[in-house]
């Protein structure tokens, strides 16, 4: 026979792979929620929003908050027949009225409250009337998700380890059922 002989990998091997790569999972998720203390977006627990963002003139952004739409809504915030108020502040603290093309009262849209079309190029520190604290998650300068990166990570390499596991586990089990079928016959008396 010529050709290439596939070679399965043993299923011990693949039960301690598996179980390795769970614990590999676990340790970045772990490391996610560390990560997280430090970031400053709006759905970061304990966040604080940046001093200022960066934005472009004719780009649209996203404004949100920690407490999200939900919290928001229960203010008296957001809501039918409520105007919401933002201004941008430029770092010489020249504020300008914000333009909102669109508020969000639908408590699905989690933390995002708002989305404006910058006006001007800068850096530039946005509030809005009855919000403690405003962040723009998307801003030019904003800092990557890392947590995120990390729990989407996490999954993925949970996953091919717990299958890894489980498949070197199964094998395992069916070499054991096998051996202690052939134990059990050669145990039995013949007739």
């Amino acid at each position: 026979m010529t050709g290439s002989v596939h070679q399965r990998t043993a299923p011990t091997t693949r039960l301690v792979a598996g179980v390795v790569l769970i614990l590999i999972a676990l340790l970045a998720f772990a490391a996610s929620r560390l990560v997280s203390e430090g970031q400053r977006h709006a759905y970061d627990r304990g966040a604080t929003p940046a001093p200022t963002y960066r934005v472009a003139s004719g780009n649209v952004y996203q404004l949100s908050s920690a407490g999200g739409v939900e919290g928001l809504t229960k203010a008296g915030v957001l809501g039918t027949g409520v105007t919401l108020t933002c201004t941008a502040s430029s770092t010489d603290g020249t504020a300008q009225p914000l333009t909102l093309e669109s508020t969000k009262d639908d408590v699905r849209d989690l933390h995002v409250f708002a989305t404006f079309r910058a006006s001007a190029t800068g850096s530039f520190h946005f509030a809005c009337k009855g919000i403690g604290e405003v962040f723009v998650d998307d801003a030019d300068d904003a800092a990557p998700d890392v947590s995120g990166i990390l729990v989407v990570l996490a999954a993925v390499i949970g996953l091919i380890g717990v299958a890894a596991a489980l498949s070197g586990g199964y094998e395992l089990g069916g070499y054991r059922r096998a051996a202690d079928a052939i134990d059990g016959n050669e145990a039995r008396p013949t007739d």
